[in-house]
C-alpha cells in the first residue's frame, strides 16, 4: 500500500463533490481525462486508469481501460480492493469505445473507412448529401456510440426500430408536443397578440394542394419566437375560394387553441395579394408580403411593356440569358470559379443574380469565349451597362432578403425604411438616360404598392410603421416627413387603447400594496392606489421614449431591440406591451414558404406517397427542433 499512499496524497487533500455517475458523463463528454499511473506497482494498474478533472488535478476515482466503468478510489484509505473485485463486462477480445479526450482516437484511417460507408449510405439509400451533415442523424449516430461505449459491441439491427414503431411514435410525439405549444403560447397571445403568415402549396406529383401557417410572438423572456403550426391538405376536389381557406385556416389555427373571432385585431395576418387569400381574411387585420410587393416592382420595370422602351437594356438581358445558357449546354461552366447563375421565372430576384454572375466574373469569360473562339457572345454586352444595371438591381435583392428574414431580424421594422431608401435609390437613378425608364417604372410601382404616405390606398400599413417607431435607433422617423410622423404618434395611442394596454402598471411590477383607510382620508380627491406609473399619460411616456439616451450598443437585431424593451419596461409601462404585440409581425409570408420548401423535399420522389397527415407531422416536429417547445 505504501506506493499508493504517496501519490496520493494530492487526491484526498481535495474534497470533490463528484460521484462515480458524474465523473462518467464527464469522461464521455471528455471534460474529464484518464492517465496511466505512474510509480504504482500494483498489477491492478495494468487494467486502470487514474482520473483528472479539467484543472489537471488527480480525482479520486479510476476507470476500467476495457469497460470505461468508474469506480471511487482514494488510495490508501480504500486501497485497490475495491478494484480488484470489479467484474469486467468486457469479454476477451472485444473492443469498446474510449474517451481520450475529444478526437485522440480517430485515426485519419478512422476517417477514411467512415467516408466510404457515408458513400454506400447515401448511395444504397438514395439519400441526398448533405443528409450526413443532417441535425437527425448526427444526433442518431452520437447516441449509437453513447450506447456502445455504454454496453460494449452490439449489431445495430437490435437496436434500431422498426418504421411501423417510428410512425407510431411521429404521431404520439407531434401530439405531445402540439399540447406544449398550446400551453407555451396562450398566455402571451391572449395578453399581447401575435402575427400569422400563410400561403398554399401544391404537391407536384399527385396534385394535392396544402395550407400552411406558421405563428410568431414574443414571448415573456423577449425573445421572438417563430413555430410553423401544421401544413393542412386541402380535401380532393376542394377549390382554393376564399370561403374554403378561411375554414380550413381557422379549423386549424384552433388545435392550438387560437381562436381568431374571439382574439380579433390580435392576430395580424401577412400573406400574398392573392385574390382568393385576401377574401379569406376580409374583416380581419392582414397586411401584404412586402417582398411580394417588391417582386411585383421588379417584374414590372422588366415585363415587355417597359423593355420595349429601353430596347439597349432588353437586348442586353437577352444576350446574357443566351450566354449562361451556352455555358451551361457547353460544359465550360466548369471552367469558371463560381458557377453563372441562370434567371428562372418563378424565382426572385433570378435575373438580378443571373446578371451579377456575369458581370462579377466579365474578365474570366471574356477569357475563357477567346479560347474557344466564341468571343462575339461576350462582346454583344456592353460591360459598363451591365454594371449600371446590377448596380441598380441589386438594392432591391437586398431590400427582399432583409424583409424575407424570419426570427432573425424584426422586419417589420424594416419596411417602411426600404421604401423610402429604394424611392430615393429610384429617383438618383433616373438620372442616367439608359436607366431613366426602367427606374421610372420601379418607382411609380412603389408609389402604388409601398408608399410611405397614409393616404395611399396600398401604401406602407401603420403597423409597420409603429413598428419602426418602437425600433430605438429609428424612433424619431426621420425617412418621413413631421405630417406623417405625427400620424404615427397618434396611431401608437389608438392602437395602445384598442389592445388594452393603456395605462397598465409595468408588465413585471408588483401590485402597490393596500391602502390603509382611516377617517381623516379625503378619498374622493385621491389617486387611490396610483402608482407614478398610472398617473404618467401615455403622451409624456412617448415623450419620455423620444428623449431617452441611447448607449450606443443598440443594433438592428432583434435581440438587442427586443431586451431594451426588456430593461426599460418599468420605466415605461405601456409601450413595452405595444412592441410585443407589433414587433412580432414578420415584414413578409416568407416563412410559410419556407415550410412548404421543406414539404418539397420530404414528398418528392421517392416519398412522396406519405400521407398528408404524416407530412403535417413531420413539418410540426421539424419546427419544434428548431425551435424547442418550453
Amino acid at each position: 500500500m505504501a506506493e499508493e499512499q504517496s501519490t496520493s496524497s494530492a487526491s484526498e487533500e481535495q474534497s470533490t463533490p463528484h460521484s462515480a455517475s458524474e465523473v462518467s458523463s464527464s469522461l464521455k463528454r471528455g471534460t474529464f481525462t484518464v492517465k496511466k499511473a505512474r510509480n504504482l506497482k500494483s498489477h491492478i494498474w495494468k487494467s486502470f486508469s487514474l482520473v483528472y478533472d479539467t484543472e489537471g488535478n488527480q480525482l479520486p476515482f479510476a476507470c476500467c481501460d476495457k469497460c470505461q466503468k468508474v469506480l471511487s478510489y482514494s488510495g490508501h484509505k480504500s486501497g485497490t480492493s475495491g478494484l480488484n473485485r470489479h467484474a469486467c463486462t468486457v469479454l476477451k477480445g472485444q473492443q469498446v469505445l474510449e474517451f481520450r479526450g475529444n478526437s485522440t482516437n480517430v485515426t485519419d484511417d478512422l476517417k477514411a473507412k467512415t467516408v466510404e460507408k457515408c458513400v454506400d449510405f447515401v448511395a444504397a439509400d438514395l439519400r441526398p448529401y448533405d443528409s450526413i451533415a443532417g441535425r437527425g442523424l448526427i444526433q442518431l449516430a452520437q447516441h449509437l456510440v453513447d450506447t456502445a461505449a455504454t454496453i460494449g459491441k452490439f449489431n445495430v439491427k437490435e437496436i434500431l426500430p422498426h418504421p411501423t414503431t417510428v410512425s407510431r411514435h411521429v404521431e404520439d410525439r407531434a401530439l405531445t408536443f402540439r399540447r406544449a405549444v398550446v400551453d407555451d403560447i396562450s398566455e402571451t397571445i391572449g395578453k399581447y397578440g401575435c402575427a400569422v403568415t400563410t400561403d398554399i402549396w401544391t404537391k407536384t406529383y399527385r396534385k394535392t394542394s396544402f395550407l400552411s401557417a406558421t405563428i410568431h410572438y414574443i414571448n415573456s423572456d423577449y425573445n421572438l419566437q417563430s413555430r410553423v403550426l401544421f401544413s393542412a391538405p386541402f380535401d380532393e376536389g376542394t377549390s382554393k375560394t376564399g370561403d374554403n381557406i378561411r375554414a380550413l385556416l381557422f379549423q386549424n389555427l384552433r388545435v392550438f387553441g387560437i381562436d381568431c373571432s374571439l382574439l380579433g385585431k390580435k392576430i395580424v395576418f401577412v400573406t400574398d395579394r392573392g385574390a382568393n387569400m385576401v377574401s379569406s381574411l376580409r374583416g380581419f387585420t392582414r397586411l401584404n408580403c412586402s417582398a411580394h410587393v417588391l417582386n411585383s416592382v421588379l417584374s414590372h420595370a422588366l415585363s415587355p411593356a417597359v423593355m420595349g422602351q429601353v430596347p439597349e437594356v432588353a437586348q442586353l438581358i437577352t444576350n446574357v440569358k443566351k450566354l449562361v445558357s451556352y455555358f451551361k449546354h457547353s460544359g465550360l461552366q466548369v471552367k469558371l470559379t463560381k458557377s453563372l447563375k441562370q434567371s428562372v421565372e418563378t424565382r426572385w430576384n433570378s435575373t438580378v443574380d443571373m446578371l451579377d454572375s456575369v458581370s462579377q466574373q466579365y474578365d474570366e469569360v471574356t477569357t475563357i469565349l477567346l479560347d474557344n473562339n466564341q468571343y462575339d457572345k461576350i462582346g454583344c454586352i456592353n460591360k459598363y451597362i451591365l454594371g449600371c444595371l446590377v448596380a441598380f438591381l441589386k438594392p432591391f435583392k437586398d431590400a427582399t432578403n432583409d424583409l424575407e428574414s424570419d426570427n432573425t431580424a424584426l422586419s417589420a421594422a424594416l419596411v417602411l425604411p426600404w421604401s423610402v431608401k429604394l424611392r430615393g435609390h429610384c429617383e438618383v437613378a433616373k438620372a442616367d438616360l439608359r436607366l431613366n425608364v426602367i427606374a421610372s417604372a420601379c418607382a411609380q410601382r412603389l408609389d402604388e404598392l409601398l408608399s410611405p404616405r397614409s393616404l395611399v390606398p396600398n401604401g406602407i400599413n401603420m403597423l409597420y410603421k409603429i413598428a419602426t417607431f418602437l425600433t430605438p435607433k429609428l424612433r424619431h422617423l426621420r425617412m418621413i416627413d413631421a405630417n406623417e410622423r405625427q400620424q404615427v404618434t397618434e396611431a401608437v395611442k389608438e392602437l395602445t387603447e384598442e389592445m388594452g394596454f393603456h395605462f397598465e402598471t409595468g408588465e413585471n411590477a408588483e401590485p402597490p400594496p393596500p391602502k390603509k383607510v382611516t377617517i381623516r382620508d379625503f378619498e374622493e380627491w385621491e389617486d387611490v392606489g396610483a402608482t407614478g406609473a398610472d398617473l404618467q399619460s401615455l403622451d409624456s411616456e412617448i415623450e419620455d421614449y423620444l428623449k431617452v439616451k441611447l448607449d450606443g450598443s443598440e443594433s438592428h437585431q432583434p435581440n438587442d431591440i427586443l431586451m431594451w424593451w426588456k430593461k426599460h419596461c418599468y420605466e415605461f409601462p405601456t409601450l413595452p406591451k405595444l412592441a410585443r404585440h407589433v414587433l412580432c409581425i414578420p415584414g413578409s409570408s416568407a416563412p410559410s414558404e419556407r415550410a412548404f420548401s421543406i414539404c418539397g423535399r420530404i414528398l418528392e420522389e421517392r416519398r412522396s406517397m406519405l400521407k398528408p397527415s404524416t407530412v403535417n407531422n413531420l413539418l410540426f416536429l421539424h419546427g419544434c427542433s428548431k425551435n424547442p417547445v418550453a
